[in-house]
């Protein structure tokens, strides 16, 4: 199942190569980052859930989980698709004038480093 969704993801990428935008490519690496940022609370609940309670609410946890880990993976992919198309500098400064969670990723990246080398 996951090699039939891979290669749907990968064929719909490529032939969208000819009709796309980076304008277009940014929406919806955009859409794709947000998505993933809204699955993360999920990701960490079923992840303690399958970790503790009793053996069927931590199998179906486990399960729950693999299914997002999964979708996410898949978004990952098609997200990886997109910046091979652009060269990673410009798109980046596209992402980070048309993207508010881009902007927003960054200042998190930024603030974490400097608290790095602060102490």
């Amino acid at each position: 199942m996951k090699k039939l969704i891979l290669i749907t993801l990968i064929f719909a990428a490529f032939s969208s190569c000819s009709t796309s935008t980076m304008e277009s490519d940014a929406q919806k690496a955009c859409e794709l980052m947000t998505e993933t940022a809204e699955l993360m609370p999920e990701v960490i609940q079923l992840g303690l859930k399958s970790s503790f309670g009793d053996e069927e609410s931590k199998k179906e946890s486990r399960k729950k989980l693999n299914k997002v880990k999964s979708k996410m993976e898949s978004m990952a992919l098609e997200l990886a698709i997109i910046n091979k198309k652009y060269n990673e500098h410009e798109f980046q400064a596209y992402l980070l004038d048309n993207c508010e969670l881009a902007k927003n990723l960054k200042g998190i990246g930024e603030a974490f480093k400097d608290s790095l080398e602060n102490n």
